[in-house]
């Protein structure tokens, strides 16, 4: 196994439990307390550079989760941060890594301490 593909699966293991110990956050926009039990992407998985991104991802509850993915309901994000997302999926992975001076495997690290500092346990 090389370093990127390192990083990607402590990646994949790791996202989910970013919805321990946090409430949906469709619902706790109503103000109810709801607890999350699954992690929500924005933009797709597909799209390698946000799949992990911490702004991509959101805590949300079974219900509130199957209505986002049905397409009745919006993510409960702002406008800009919406277009940033959809900027960010526009973009060549490669390239933002170039510009970055990065390699994959550095790019998943980094996503990986992001998810480890967010995470409630």
């Amino acid at each position: 196994m090389d370093k990127e593909e390192y990083w990607f699966n402590k990646c994949e293991k790791l996202y989910p439990k970013l919805s321990y110990g946090r409430c949906c956050a469709v619902c706790a926009s109503k103000w109810k307390v709801v607890p999350a039990t699954e992690i929500h992407h924005i933009q797709p998985r597909m799209h390698k550079m946000l799949r992990f991104h911490p702004l991509n991802l959101v805590p949300l509850c079974h219900s509130c989760h199957q209505l986002i993915t049905d397409k009745k309901l919006d993510e409960p994000i702002t406008t800009k941060h919406r277009e940033w997302l959809q900027k960010m999926a526009t973009k060549d992975f490669k390239g933002y890594l170039i510009a970055k001076g990065m390699t994959k495997a550095e790019y998943y690290e980094w996503c990986y301490k992001q998810l480890k500092e967010l995470i409630l346990y």
